[in-house]
C-alpha cells in the first residue's frame, strides 16, 4: 500500500503521443473511487454507482485546479488531454474495470472537446464569470458549510441539492440556454471552487448526489429540463425552482449520455435536477455498495386474494429457473416464464436487489386492492430471506404496446383507438378508487400489455404507484416516472395528482397517432420530447406530416385529428388546463362510435363494451415474452 501511494504521488500525468499535459491532480482525485469498483474487486457493484464515482473524481480534480487558478472549463487541447489522461490512469492503476470505461455511458474519450471552454452555453473559461452571472450564495452556504452525508444529515443534503438545482436554472436563464448539462456542471464547479473541499467532504457530496442515480438506475438515460411551475393561485411563497426559466421551455432530453463519453461525464451532473424535494433512506449492502430505497419497508403484506408461493413452487414452475425460460432482465432482477401445476402460465419477476424492495412492497400493497379487466392481475408473491422475493403475474401473450407500435403490423387505427379507451378506462377506475385516488405515475407503452392477437390491453407495473389520501393537497416529495412521460409540473414543484397520469396518457396518445417514440432525435444530435413536436403542429399540413404513415393514405382524418387535439389538451403545461381521465374516456368512446357509424359496419371491429370503472374478476390472460424485460 505504501508503494502504491508513493507511485500515485510521483506518477506524472500526461497524454501519450501529445505535447499537451493535463494540469489536474488526477492521482489524488482518483482516491475517491471505492475499492468495490476496482478492476480486481470480487464484488459486483452497479455500473451506475461506479460510473458516478468516476465522474465525481474527475469533477473533483477540476474543482481543485479551479481553486488554484480560477479556471472553470479548460481550452480544447487541455480538456482533451485531461479526459484521456484520467481514463488511462484509472486503467493502468486498476481503479476501474476496462469494460466500465469502454461503455458508452462511462467512456471519457468519446468527445473530450465537448468539455472545453466556450463549446456550449455556461461553459465559461473562468469561475469569476460564472459567479458574476448568478447569485451562488445560497448554495455556498447550504453546500459548503453543512454536513452532506445523506445517512446522518438527509435534510441538509436535500437543501444542498435544491440550492444546486436553483443555481443551475439561474444559469440557464442568464445564458438563454436550454442545455442543463453544461450549466449544471458550471454551477457545481463554481459553488465548490472557492472552498477547495477535502476529499472526505466532497465524497459526502458525491454520496448525496448518488441517490438520484440509484433511483434512475441507468446512466444512459438523458436528463430532463422541467417546465416552470404555474403561477400560484394566491399570495403564498413563489416556487423555489425554475421561476426564472422561460415559460415556453418544454421538456427536453439531452442525448449525450447515450451517444458520447464526454457528454456522459457532464450529463451525470445534470441529474441534479432529479434531486428536487427528495427524501431518501440509505442502506449499506454487504459488499459495501450503497443502495437506496424510497420508503420504509413494511413487513406486513396482504394475503387475501393472493397465493403465497414457496421457493420450491417457484423453482418447480420455472424448472429450476432454467435459462431457456428467462424472458428478460433489468434493474430489479430477472423475469421467467413459469407454469403452475394447474397448467396456467405466469410471469415470475425475481427480485434480488435490496434497493428495489420498496417497489416490491408497494406493488403488492397496491395490486392486492385492485381488480379490473384493464389492469394486469397479480397472482401472488414469494417473500424470501433476506432479500430474494418474487412477484407472480398473469402472462400476456400479445407483447406490449411499445413493441406493437414498433412493428406496426396489424395495429389499425381502430385498434389503436380501442387500446387508448381500454387504458383510459383502467385509469378512470384507479383515479376513482374508493380508498383514495391511485396515481399510476408510470403510464407508457411498455407498461401497456396486450393479450394474444392484441384483443385486450391492460395497464401494468404498479411499482411506483401511490394511493392518495381522500383529503389534502396530494403533495409528495418523491419524483417518479419515466423521462418523456413525466408531468413537468409534478416534477418541478413536487406535487403528485391524477393529472400526472393524464399528462403521461397524452404522450401515449401522441405515440398512437404518430408512431413516434416519446423522445425523438433532433438534427443536432440531441433529442426532444414528442410533446414539443405536437405543440408545434398547428396546421392541418403539420398534422399530416407527423401522422404514422403505416396507417395508410386513407387514415380517418376526423378521428385522428380529434385524438391529436385531445392529446394536446392532456399534455398542457399546467394541470388545471388538462381534462380528467373520465372526460378523456367519454371522448374516446364517442370517437370509436363515430368511426363505427361512418364505416357502415363493414371494415372495422365491433365497438367495445360499455366502460367499467368497478372491479371485475375475469379470467387472467397472458403476458408476452417480449414484454417481460419491461417489467423489471
Amino acid at each position: 500500500m505504501l508503494r502504491w501511494r508513493l507511485f500515485l504521488f510521483l506518477l506524472p500525468v500526461s497524454v501519450l503521443s501529445s505535447n499537451t499535459t493535463c494540469p489536474y491532480d488526477i492521482p489524488y482525485a482518483a482516491q475517491m473511487l471505492p475499492s468495490i469498483c476496482y478492476a480486481n474487486s470480487t464484488s459486483f457493484p452497479s455500473a451506475t454507482s461506479c460510473c458516478w464515482y468516476v465522474f465525481a473524481s474527475y469533477i473533483y480534480a477540476a474543482i481543485r485546479y479551479s481553486n488554484l487558478t480560477g479556471a472553470a472549463f479548460l481550452p480544447p487541447s487541455t480538456a482533451s488531454a485531461c479526459s484521456s489522461s484520467f481514463s488511462s490512469y484509472l486503467l493502468h492503476q486498476g481503479l476501474a474495470r476496462p469494460s466500465l470505461l469502454s461503455s458508452s455511458s462511462c467512456n471519457l474519450d468519446g468527445d473530450p472537446v465537448r468539455l472545453a471552454a466556450g463549446n456550449r452555453p455556461c461553459q465559461f473559461p473562468y469561475v469569476s464569470l460564472i459567479r458574476s452571472s448568478t447569485d451562488l450564495s445560497p448554495a455556498d452556504k447550504l453546500c459548503s458549510s453543512s454536513p452532506l452525508n445523506p445517512d446522518s444529515h438527509p435534510s441538509l443534503c436535500s437543501q444542498c441539492q435544491t440550492a444546486v438545482i436553483n443555481s443551475t436554472f439561474s444559469l440557464l436563464n442568464v445564458t438563454n440556454s436550454k442545455e442543463i448539462v453544461p450549466c449544471g456542471m458550471a454551477a457545481t464547479i463554481a459553488i465548490w471552487s472557492p472552498h477547495n473541499p477535502s476529499l472526505p467532504r466532497f465524497r459526502s457530496f458525491a454520496l448525496c448526489m448518488l441517490q438520484i442515480l440509484q433511483n434512475i438506475g441507468n446512466l444512459g438515460t438523458g436528463d430532463i429540463v422541467p417546465s416552470p411551475p404555474p403561477p400560484p393561485p394566491s399570495p403564498p411563497p413563489p416556487p423555489i425552482t425554475s421561476s426564472a426559466v422561460s415559460g415556453s421551455r418544454t421538456t427536453k432530453i439531452i442525448a449525450g449520455c447515450a451517444t458520447a463519453a464526454a457528454t456522459s461525464l457532464i450529463g451525470v451532473v445534470a441529474f441534479l435536477v432529479f434531486l428536487f424535494r427528495k427524501r431518501r433512506r440509505k442502506i449499506n449492502t454487504s459488499d459495501g455498495e450503497f443502495a437506496t430505497s424510497t420508503e420504509i419497508i413494511s413487513p406486513v403484506l396482504p394475503r387475501e386474494g393472493l397465493y403465497i408461493f414457496t421457493k420450491a413452487e417457484l423453482k418447480q414452475a420455472t424448472n429450476g429457473y432454467d435459462d431457456r425460460l428467462l424472458l428478460g432482465a433489468g434493474g430489479a432482477g430477472e423475469v421467467y416464464l413459469g407454469k403452475l401445476p394447474s397448467g396456467q402460465e405466469v410471469a415470475i419477476k425475481r427480485i434480488k436487489r435490496e434497493k428495489k424492495l420498496g417497489e416490491f412492497y408497494r406493488e403488492v400493497e397496491v395490486l392486492a386492492k385492485l381488480r379490473h379487466r384493464y389492469l394486469t392481475t397479480l397472482v401472488g408473491y414469494y417473500l424470501g430471506e433476506p432479500y430474494e422475493h418474487a412477484l407472480v403475474y398473469e402472462y400476456m401473450a400479445g407483447g406490449n404496446l411499445a413493441g406493437a407500435l414498433s412493428d406496426g403490423i396489424g395495429l389499425t387505427w381502430r385498434r389503436r383507438l380501442r387500446i387508448a379507451a381500454e387504458v383510459a378506462e383502467g385509469l378512470v377506475y384507479l383515479h376513482n378508487f374508493p380508498e383514495g385516488a391511485v396515481v399510476h405515475r408510470d403510464v407508457k407503452p411498455t407498461n401497456v400489455l396486450l393479450t394474444e392477437g392484441g384483443a385486450v390491453a391492460k395497464l401494468s407495473d404498479f411499482g411506483v404507484s401511490r394511493i392518495l389520501p381522500q383529503e389534502g393537497s396530494h403533495v409528495s416529495t418523491e419524483v417518479k416516472g419515466t423521462m418523456g412521460y413525466m408531468d413537468p409540473e409534478s416534477f418541478s414543484v413536487g406535487h403528485v395528482s391524477e393529472t400526472a397520469d393524464v399528462y403521461s396518457f397524452g404522450v401515449v396518445l401522441l405515440e398512437l397517432v404518430t408512431g413516434m417514440k416519446a423522445v425523438v432525435l433532433t438534427p443536432s444530435g440531441g433529442a426532444e420530447s414528442i410533446v414539443h413536436a405536437a405543440r408545434n403542429a398547428v396546421t392541418d399540413s403539420d398534422l399530416e406530416s407527423i401522422v404514422d404513415q403505416r396507417l395508410g393514405s386513407s387514415w380517418d382524418r376526423p378521428t385522428v385529428t380529434a385524438v391529436f387535439e385531445l392529446a394536446r389538451r392532456c399534455v398542457k403545461q399546467y394541470k388545471q388546463d388538462r381534462p380528467a381521465m373520465a372526460e378523456v374516456l367519454v371522448e374516446l368512446r364517442g370517437l370509436i362510435t363515430d368511426l363505427d357509424v361512418r364505416s357502415l359496419g363493414g371494415s372495422f371491429e365491433a365497438s367495445p363494451s360499455a366502460p367499467s370503472t368497478t372491479a371485475t374478476s375475469g379470467e387472467p390472460t397472458w403476458m408476452s415474452e417480449e414484454s417481460q424485460s419491461e417489467m423489471v
